[in-house]
This record gives structure tokens, C-alpha cells and sequence, in this order.
């Protein structure tokens, strides 16, 4: 509780200085990267030319995922979203809008659905801006769950402030359309769009080895998994999406639980208010829920103004309402650190009871995953070479810790990586390591890197440290605490 009021106290403290430039400290989501650059706000094209030429520069979009890679402490931080950078148009002739690079994805909806229109998908973080998330491969779920696979065309300034346009017909364009802030400043993308569109959404509490059975029939899946439950057969929550018109509604059904369902059902409607006030209660709720061997099937028909998950019976935004596990548990990331990475789709289930009992091993040193883990599934492929689904269908999985704790998640996911060598990063959130080179292809990245070089012959464009290690381009920027120490 103290903890989360310091770190609210921390928040809000940077918040006051959004919109001012100048030196002042810079943080991403949960402040796991975090540093004092100087901040300059591009106005308008030229004001961001004119920052450019003033030396070396990173570009930082809002919160979430963009800030995970483009924080650059001692360096010009082109603060994007709080830019003029604005633009937002649609053509109904053709379905593409084009969007600016200080807009963000909440208000991009907005404006989306003014002409009953949405994004063919999204991630459910809405204040990040719209290319920001693009460019480090935020995603949904279900067949083109990466929101990057909607771009058709973007435009970005090279080092001399020269606007570039590249469009799906250029070679360079499937490197850079999703190039985890190696290609910046993005001042504009034009991307599909699609009809708003009601479905018919199904919820479940069951046990991970009915998921296959209960996705027949379905367009997309999201599932939760409880890590302190049955690691053989653990509890799950499972939201699925159908279209309206094939789909017949079926009754309510809730079993299980004997004379403490109610209680069990109680404790499932309050679940992420008790995991977030009460982590001690954490691993024994969750053997309770396993030993009460609960089932619950509920159906909606989601409206077609939702804003965030597309599986909302109600317009706008889930945040602005009461959580709901069977719905709100798909949110969780406010709650604590998250780390995402990428499997091949069939390994899901077995990586997640790995990862599990891994966990469940280190509870005697005092670190415990922070109420679920999420799977997203992205069945489908894409084009876009640094894409997560770019060699075939995978599964996101999410994990939550306190922040202090984060260092664990990334033991995991080396552990992961270690015996799944196709794992694959989410550029935003996961820790940047060498291994995942391989799964991204060597030749891949010295393409991405001759195309960062060709445009910023200069050296001027920076990106942090951990992508720096990652392609190895380097020692460490001056300013950074090891050239301090004379370790470089």
C-alpha cells in the first residue's frame, strides 16, 4: 500500500512537468528505465528539425511500451506526445486513416469511430501514441493481432530533417514498419481501418486442458492462467470472440464449488482488488479457487463503440468501470511490472506450467508472480519481419510482479528462451538480451541496421542501452553511469 502511494507520489511529480522543455527526468511504464535527459517538445515539423541538428536525440512516446526502448538518460529527448505532431484524417474511398506522431491510441479511437470506424487491432494500453506503439509491436489478439500489420505507408525525418515515405511495395518497408525505435522520428503512418462491428463474446472459468475444446468455432482467444493453482491442470479464464451472425447464444452455466460457491464467486468478482491490497492472500485463494474446481460459462454481445478489448458490453473504456476478472483480468498491467515474450503457438500451454513451477520454486526467496498470467493468441502471420507472428502463429504471454521484483521475470524469461530457442521478444516489454537474436535472424538484424545507418549516416538517432546491447552496436552512450566509472 505505502509502496504504490510513493510510487503514485513519483507519478504524479513527472506528470506536472509534461509539456515542459528542458532537463527534467524522464521515466517509462513502472519506471523500470528511468533517467534526467533534456526534453524538447516538436511543436510542429520544423521545431522537431530544429531539435534534430542540435545533436544527438531519442524520440519518447507515452508510457507503456515506446519508453521501454527509447529512454536515453544525458541526451535530446524528443518528447512526441506532447508534441503538435497531430494530424488525423480519414479516407472513406479507401479505409485508410493517417495519424500523427503525438497522437495517442485512445484519442486515435476516438476519432475512428466519429466515422464508425476502429483499428483492426490493439493492445488495451490507450495512452501510449499510435506510433509508438506500432513501432515496438504492440498487439491484441486473434488473425492480425499485430497492430503494425495495418500500416500501409509512414513517413519518418532522416538525420538532416528530410521527410522519407516508404510504402508496402518498398524493400525497406517490412524492416522498418515495426523497427523497435531504430527508425525515429515516425511523424506519420496511413493504415487500414475496419467497420465498427458488435461480436458475441464468451467467458469461461475451466481448466487449461478444456482450452482447445472451448476455442472451437472461435475467431480469437485470450486466456489467464492462476500460477498458484494445479500446475498439471491449472484454473483458467478464458474470453473468445465470435461473429454475431453465426453465433447461438447459450444459457449461463456455473458449477462447482459445493455450499462455498458463493464465497469462491465472491472472491472471483473482487480478485484483482484482493491481489492488489492483499498479496499475502495471493497463493491461498488461489489453491482455494483450484480445490473448489469452479466452472462458468457467460456470453455477451460486445458493443460496437468498445474502445479497448472489443469483448465490452459497453462503450468506451473497461477502465472507466468497476474490474471484472472474466473481462477486467485481461488488464491487469497497472497493477505491477509486466514482461511479455512470444512463443510458438502450440508450446503455450506447456510454457506456461513451466514457467509455473519455476515460480513456484522461488516463493522461499519472497518472490511470487502477481496475480495471473496472460496468454494472448495471435494465430495468424506477418509480413513484417521483426513482427512476433512474422514465422508462424504464436502465443504473448504476459508476466506480472511487483516492480521491485521485475529482475525475476527476466530470469524466467531466460529460462524460457533457454529450452524454446524460437522465443521471441516483444520489443517493449521484454528484456533485450542477446539471445533472442537467433530467433529474429542475424541476417535480419544487419538488414535493419544497414537501413538505420543509410538514413542516419550521422550517428545522431540513440536508443537505450539495452537495445544497444542487443544489436550490438557499442559501448555505452556517454553519460551512462559504466563510462562514468571508467568501465568502457
Amino acid at each position: 500500500m505505502f509502496e504504490e502511494i510513493r510510487r503514485g507520489r513519483k507519478q504524479r511529480k513527472l506528470d506536472r512537468q509534461a509539456g515542459e522543455e528542458g532537463t527534467r527526468r524522464i521515466a517509462s511504464w513502472i519506471h523500470v528505465y528511468r533517467g534526467d535527459a533534456e526534453a524538447r517538445i516538436p511543436h510542429d515539423e520544423a521545431k522537431l528539425c530544429a531539435d534534430m541538428a542540435k545533436g544527438c536525440y531519442s524520440c519518447v512516446g507515452k508510457s507503456h511500451s515506446y519508453n521501454g526502448v527509447q529512454i536515453v538518460p544525458g541526451i535530446n529527448a524528443m518528447m512526441m506526445e506532447e508534441g503538435g505532431l497531430d494530424r488525423m484524417d480519414y479516407d472513406p474511398a479507401t479505409g485508410i486513416a493517417t495519424v500523427g506522431a503525438s497522437v495517442t491510441v485512445e484519442r486515435f479511437k476516438r476519432f475512428l469511430i466519429k466515422h464508425d470506424r476502429r483499428l483492426i487491432n490493439s493492445g488495451n494500453y490507450m495512452k501510449q501514441t499510435v506510433v509508438g506503439a506500432l513501432a515496438t509491436g504492440t498487439h491484441g489478439f486473434g488473425d492480425r493481432g499485430v497492430m503494425a500489420d495495418a500500416v500501409t505507408a509512414l513517413t519518418f525525418l532522416d538525420d538532416s530533417g528530410k521527410r522519407v515515405r516508404l510504402t508496402r511495395a518498398d524493400p525497406d518497408f517490412a524492416y522498418v514498419a515495426l523497427s523497435f525505435g531504430t527508425i525515429a522520428p515516425i511523424v506519420e503512418l496511413e493504415l487500414e481501418t475496419a467497420p465498427v462491428e458488435a461480436f458475441i463474446s464468451t467467458s469461461h472459468i475451466n481448466r487449461l486442458s478444456k482450452l482447445r475444446e472451448l476455442q472451437q468455432g472461435t475467431i480469437a482467444s485470450n486466456w489467464v492462467v492462476l500460477p498458484y493453482s494445479n500446475p498439471d491442470d491449472p484454473v483458467m479464464m478464458l474470453a473468445t470472440l465470435s461473429p454475431c451472425q453465426t453465433t447461438a447464444r447459450v444459457e449461463k452455466v456455473r458449477e462447482g464449488g459445493g455450499f462455498l460457491a458463493p464465497i469462491a464467486r465472491w472472491i472471483i468478482k473482487r480478485y484483482q482488488k484482493l491481489d492488489r491490497f492483499l498479496p499475502a492472500l495471493r497463493r491461498p485463494l488461489q489453491r482455494l479457487l483450484d480445490r473448489l474446481d469452479l466452472v462458468q460459462r457467460d456470453q455477451i454481445q460486445t458493443d460496437p463503440y468498445d474502445l479497448d478489448y472489443l469483448y465490452d458490453p459497453k462503450p468506451g473504456l473497461a477502465s472507466e468501470r468497476a474490474p471484472d476478472i472474466l473481462r477486467g483480468c485481461f488488464s491487469t498491467t497497472y497493477t505491477g511490472y509486466n514482461l511479455a515474450f512470444f512463443v510458438p503457438l502450440e508450446k503455450g500451454p506447456a510454457v506456461v506450467k513451466f514457467i509455473m513451477r519455476e515460480a513456484d520454486g522461488l516463493r522461499d526467496l519472497g518472490f511470487f508472480l502477481k496475480g495471473v498470467i496472460s496468454v494472448r493468441e495471435l494465430p495468424g502471420t506477418s509480413d513484417l519481419v521483426f513482427a512476433a507472428n512474422h514465422d508462424g502463429p504464436v502465443a504473448a504471454i504476459d508476466l506480472f510482479a511487483d516492480p521491485r521484483d521485475y529482475a525475476w521475470l527476466e530470469r524466467l524469461q531466460r529460462m524460457v528462451l533457454q529450452y524454446e530457442p524460437e522465443t521471441r521478444p516483444h520489443f517493449g516489454k521484454s528484456a533485450l538480451i542477446p539471445g533472442f537474436r537467433n530467433s529474429l535472424g542475424e541476417n535480419n538484424l544487419d538488414r535493419l541496421m544497414a537501413i538505420h545507418r543509410k538514413h542516419y549516416p550521422n550517428g545522431k538517432l540513440m536508443f537505450s542501452e539495452r537495445v544497444r546491447a542487443f544489436l550490438q552496436t557499442g559501448k555505452p552512450l556517454p553519460g551512462e553511469a559504466v563510462a562514468d566509472a571508467k568501465l568502457a
